[in-house]
């Protein structure tokens, strides 16, 4: 019987990520389950055309991720609508994905999800015709990542620390009108999420009642940020109970703002725009968790 390939795309600049260990550790996963194993560095040059080369090349049975958000969301987007199974190793800076799943903070753990758990499909979203599988927002928090970029650091308190003057010079509340098909409602907010999973990177939970397979995404819009608020996000605060908070149900939307307001996918800063479609893909990519 011929062996099951599986492939790991590991990003080497993703938060505090030991190459090295990473992939010391999936050789002897690979040996062990009995297992072809194939590993790519991403480079930052033509990453997603060279794994859809090796895809088309090779029949892999999964595809492993040791990486942040950014990295899991453009494997995702090779992988959408196949029969090849995503498995995470939670390597970035930022890992909501991961932390919405609730995988085990143990890298052997993971790995031990990543090969031989029976995978879930789960939705994904696409936000402007751009691919989403965790979280996407619109206002202050796309603003902190784009200060966060743009500041070249990494980590949790490098982001934190871009919190207080992104506060200080953004000019919230925004305004929003969002049609949903039947209904059109006008809001005011700091912060409009579009929340295919439960909670940031951080740990704060946004959208306690969500799945990411029940055919639904949450809108949650968060009228009033203050620095309080924003730093009770690196303390796993259920951010969601605020009296400033209201979140509704959809398979779709349409937002209009006045201004150009900043977009943030899966913690990467997209761009400034003044319109926005969201609309859901029910279980279009396989998990393993």
């Amino acid at each position: 019987m011929a062996k099951e390939n599986f492939l790991i795309v590991i990003n080497p600049v993703a938060g505090t990520i030991d190459v090295d260990k990473v992939t010391h550790i999936a050789q002897q996963w690979a040996s062990e389950s009995g297992k072809n194993l194939e590993v790519f560095k991403t480079s930052g040059n033509n990453d997603e055309e060279n794994i859809k080369r090796l895809l088309q090349l090779n029949s892999y049975e999964r595809v492993l991720v040791a990486g942040g958000d950014g990295t899991v969301n453009m494997v995702a987007s090779i992988l959408l609508n196949t029969n090849t199974i995503l498995g995470i190793l939670a390597c970035g800076s930022a890992n909501g994905l991961a932390t919405s799943l609730n995988l085990p903070k143990n890298l052997n753990e993971q790995f031990e999800m990543a090969l031989h758990q029976k995978p879930t499909s789960i939705d994904t979203l696409y936000v402007n015709s751009a691919l989403c599988v965790h979280i996407a927002d619109i206002g202050i928090n796309a603003e902190l990542i784009l200060n966060y970029e743009k500041s070249n650091s990494s980590g949790m308190l490098a982001y934190a620390i871009q919190s207080i003057p992104t506060l200080i010079k953004s000019n919230y509340p925004y305004e929003f009108t969002i049609d949903f098909g039947p209904t059109t409602k006008q809001l005011k907010g700091a912060l409009l999420a579009f929340a295919n999973a439960r909670k940031y990177g951080t740990g704060a939970v946004i959208n306690p009642d969500g799945e990411v397979d029940d055919g639904h995404f949450e809108v949650v819009v968060f009228k009033d940020l203050n620095v309080v608020n924003v730093l009770n996000t690196f303390l796993k605060n259920d951010l969601s109970q605020k009296k400033s908070v209201e979140c509704f149900s959809t398979t779709s939307i349409l937002v209009k703002c006045v201004e150009p307001l900043a977009l943030q996918i899966d913690g990467d800063y997209i761009g400034e725009f003044k319109n926005f479609s969201v609309a859901i893909a029910p279980k279009s990519l396989k998990i393993a968790f």
